[in-house]
């Protein structure tokens, strides 16, 4: 009989010892998992950027506004689109209109634009900033067409509009790629979670002692 319960003994322990071995290499192998897709990255969008520079002139106004806005202005800004032509990010500024536009504008009373981007093509587009025409509110439509000519439409409502335009306007492309990690994949958690949760079960064990 003691020989009996000695040999019990015996495999009792050697079968906890092995559980504990699947355990810790469960547990390593999640913990591998776990590391590679947590740290792998994911490339991001291609993001298009059009710098933009140089020097309007009027080609029309309306007659309110004939001897209102000047007849020439410097301006300069971007538009920063993604591949699908989503717009990312954007600024225009013409001096002599004390123009100023970007994601941040506001009227003075507190209105936000309405903004569409439309890619007609590789490098042409069509920017719209409309804080609301059909309340007199202003609108803003800047546009690349052909070539190097860019052009710009204010509208006011009531008071009318004006057109500028520039043909031979400084226009510099460029493209850029984002590195973004990837969120935890929920492969690599599950394998963590569950070696874990598993070695810590096993470690709870108790190892039956061995008769004498």
């Amino acid at each position: 009989m003691n020989i009996n319960f000695n040999f019990m003994s015996h495999t009792t322990l050697q079968q906890s010892i092995c559980t504990n071995k699947r355990s810790i290499c469960g547990a390593l192998i999640g913990f591998v998992f776990l590391s590679v897709f947590h740290a792998t990255p994911v490339l991001g969008a291609i993001l298009t950027r059009q710098e933009f520079s140089g020097n309007f002139t009027r080609v029309s106004a309306s007659p309110f506004l004939t001897n209102i806005v000047p007849n020439k202005s410097e301006y300069s800004g971007f538009v920063a689109y993604s591949e699908d032509g989503t717009l990312n990010d954007w600024e225009v500024n013409v001096n002599e209109l004390n123009l100023n536009l970007n994601p941040d504008s506001t009227l003075d009373i507190n209105l936000t634009p309405n903004v569409n981007f439309e890619l007609s093509s590789e490098s042409n587009w069509n920017l719209v900033v409309d804080f609301g025409i059909a309340f007199d509110a202003p609108r803003y439509t800047l546009q690349r067409t052909d070539g190097a000519s860019i052009t710009l439409t204010g509208e006011s409502g009531l008071a009318g509009g004006y057109i500028y335009t520039d043909t031979d306007a400084s226009i510099t492309l460029s493209s850029s790629k984002t590195s973004i990690p990837e969120p935890t994949s929920l492969l690599g958690l599950l394998f963590g979670v569950g070696g874990i949760a598993v070695f810590r079960k096993a470690s709870k064990t108790k190892r039956t002692p061995l008769l004498p």
